[in-house]
């Protein structure tokens, strides 16, 4: 068995291994399985763990197995344990770090193919360092835009519980102040038939709701649901730009860490392209690698693909140049982080009025089309 996203993933990975490949089948295709939160599954902070740990303890002088061992013997999560019991029995069985590791989906290509170059050349503690540091800057990437999306989260949250809390309560209350009277205006009649839609039909509202959200989380693997991400990704105006900037960031810092390692330029692109979630700009890298490959300069192919914008571009050239493109990639990616930060910062800063706003149009012209309803039943002027 070997886990994959995919068949052409798994049958790349076998390939890569010298193996002959005979025929590949899903196993449990038809399964129907629910992966609970907690320790069954690893993350990403699980890797940062993993390499930042191995780094500390290569640097100290262990050997592999020796490490793997202490780590064994430290760690509470069930998944994380799983793993590092699989690789130390295939490291004591005479397979490579680096292809005990392929077996796990969680290490993209970039990880694997570094830690084979690092055991080439002997720098194994080196790589480990450089990815750790990688993945912390991914990790807090991340946090940052967690953290500042949760107070918008808690603001759409009260709008919904305010307008159920309208339509289930305040409204129905009414219901009987209006049944007596036959000319009712528009607006008075769409509000009763809005709140009555709500009481009948909210609670299959939500179970469509989540259902939906269950079968996307179930079928996240599957090609229909990474061309629709991948179509947002590229087409959402806000998310669109944002994606970009991480993708740059992921790009750049890649290239900086291959080169740093003694990876080729030709063979760090290649790799570097892997790390691309979006299929459009993968295919935009391709097309310029092989423009390099060809003999095109490289500042001039990347610059027609979306990450190197002129101004990047031409730092490109600069390093092209003068040989320091290690410290270009890196400067590019320092730069893409500030702009991304600052980006979040500004989305952010606009969401949390316009849902304020939302919120208070909506509530606001609920109690305002309530206000009218009595005024007119009532003959009160308010």
């Amino acid at each position: 068995m070997i886990n994959a996203m995919n068949i052409a993933e798994a049958r790349k990975r076998l390939e890569s291994d010298g193996l002959l490949l005979v025929s590949l089948a899903i196993r449990n295709n038809d399964s129907f399985s629910i992966s609970m939160p907690g320790g069954s599954t690893l993350n990403t902070k699980d890797v940062e763990f993993f390499t930042a740990e191995m780094a500390l303890l290569l640097h100290s002088g262990l050997k592999v197995d020796r490490g793997l061992t202490i780590l064994r013997n430290n760690v509470e999560k069930p998944a994380l344990q799983n793993l590092l019991d699989s690789v130390y029995q295939d490291v004591k069985q005479g397979l490579t770090l680096s292809s005990s590791l392929a077996k796990f989906s969680i290490f993209d290509a970039l990880y694997i193919g570094l830690l084979r170059i690092a055991e080439e050349t002997g720098e194994l503690a080196t790589t480990f360092e450089r990815l750790a540091s990688e993945l912390k800057y991914q990790l807090e990437l991340a946090n940052k835009v967690k953290q500042a999306l949760i107070y918008p989260s808690v603001i759409l949250a009260v709008c919904v519980l305010a307008l159920v809390f309208i339509f289930n309560f305040v409204v129905p209350n009414l219901t009987s102040l209006f049944s007596a009277q036959d000319d009712l205006p528009l607006y008075t009649v769409a509000l009763l038939n809005v709140s009555q839609f709500m009481q009948d039909f909210q609670l299959y509202l939500l179970v469509l709701f989540l259902g939906a959200g269950f079968l996307l989380y179930q079928q996240r693997n599957s090609a229909w649901v990474e061309r629709l991400v991948d179509t947002m990704r590229d087409r959402l105006p806000v998310v669109s730009s944002a994606n970009l900037l991480v993708e740059r960031i992921r790009f750049n810092a890649a290239l900086a860490t291959m080169l740093s390692s003694g990876v080729a330029i030709d063979r760090a692109l290649k790799l570097a392209q892997g790390t691309l979630r979006s299929k459009s700009l993968r295919h935009e890298v391709g097309v310029a690698c092989e423009s390099v490959q060809r003999g095109e300069g490289l500042a001039q192919s990347m610059s027609e693909t979306r990450i190197y914008p002129p101004y990047y571009a031409s730092l490109l050239s600069i390093g092209e140049e003068s040989g320091k493109l290690e410290r270009v990639f890196t400067e590019i990616a320092d730069r893409s982080r500030t702009d991304f930060y600052n980006w979040v910062t500004r989305f952010t800063t606009l969401l949390e009025p316009i849902l304020i706003l939302v919120m208070g149009t909506i509530v606001g012209t609920v109690v305002v089309i309530m206000m009218l309803s009595i005024s007119a039943i009532t003959n009160v002027d308010f």
